[in-house]
């Protein structure tokens, strides 16, 4: 009786390995480009279930397009895996609590966009056959028709790359997403810099002691390098010799601008200090005027700077 017990549990395994706990709840992933009626069908389909939407989360802040705007601008993309990251946890809430059907209305595109929903479904006891992904692709439209109907004005070109990744990937089936690269790596590095000196930071901050109103916020602490981590590990540490080039200021941030290490800012600087009504460091990248200075040196290292 036993033996026959454990192979009726072992039956009903999910593809994980999990005891299927929640048989009749139903995990919908969709995908499509924008503009093919991905988020129409997604609400034909959800009945008294409910749908998580990343672009919804975007939305709901009040401006879309200048999210998006500001984020390219910035080069700064922080807030969209924030949003990402907020999707992904109210979606995993609502499994928990047993909401069913629940929709995942993002594009999808690539196999690992899907990974996180699925996995928690299926490490929470989902069936595999409740895990569903609905694929819309282009919707029978050209390029030009989903730039045109897309109602977040997503551009043609952005549309173009879109139609070519979705092609490229091909279909997705549980299998193919479970084996892909996880997206969302787990990392406690904020931005990759050269962390200047003691020294370096008391020189800037005398050299243009003039120049910095009254109340505003000192900073002269780093040249960004880029976004999260160094690809290249060995750097950590490395002595680095900058040279400032430059001086310039906004309402909001003053800053030098400065070369002799590689950087993914376009216009690689050291913030100097911001106005405390609303300034942040990221808002040197909005300076354009700029003005030749004597040029002189500063120091620092190559560092990670954690969360």
């Amino acid at each position: 009786m036993k033996k026959v017990i454990k192979e009726i549990l072992r039956e009903n395994l999910n593809t994980l390995g999990v005891p299927v706990t929640r048989p009749n709840q139903v995990l919908i992933v969709m995908r499509g480009i924008s503009g093919s009626g991905k988020s129409t069908k997604a609400k034909s389909l959800v009945g008294e279930g409910v749908i998580h939407s990343t672009d919804d989360l975007i939305d709901a802040t009040g401006d879309y397009r200048g999210f998006f705007a500001e984020m390219l601008k910035t080069g700064n993309f922080v807030n969209l895996s924030r949003m990402h990251s907020k999707n992904l946890k109210n979606a995993m809430k609502s499994m928990n609590e047993g909401i069913t059907p629940i929709i995942i209305d993002n594009t999808n595109l690539r196999a690992n966009e899907a990974k996180a929903y699925i996995k928690h479904a299926l490490e929470s006891g989902y069936a595999d056959e409740n895990i569903q992904i609905v694929d819309i692709g282009t919707g029978g439209l050209t390029a030009e028709g989903l730039a045109a109907r897309n109602s977040h004005g997503v551009p043609l070109d952005k549309i173009e790359q879109m139609v070519k990744t979705h092609k490229s990937v091909g279909p997705l089936t549980l299998q193919k997403i479970l084996e892909s690269k996880d997206m969302y790596k787990t990392s406690d590095v904020l931005y990759s810099c050269v962390l200047l000196d003691d020294k370096s930071h008391g020189i800037l901050l005398n050299k243009f002691a003039n120049d910095i109103p009254e109340g505003w916020k000192p900073y002269a602490h780093h040249m960004t390098i880029n976004l999260g981590e160094l690809k290249d590990k060995s750097a950590i540490g490395r002595a680095v010799t900058l040279t400032a080039t430059h001086f310039g200021k906004s309402d909001m941030a003053i800053a030098v601008l400065v070369d002799g290490y590689p950087s993914k800012k376009e216009n690689p600087h050291i913030t100097l200090a911001i106005n405390p009504n609303g300034g942040k460091p990221a808002m040197s990248n909005e300076i354009t005027n700029w003005k030749r200075i004597r040029s002189f040196t500063l120091t620092g290292t190559v560092t990670e700077i954690k969360k």
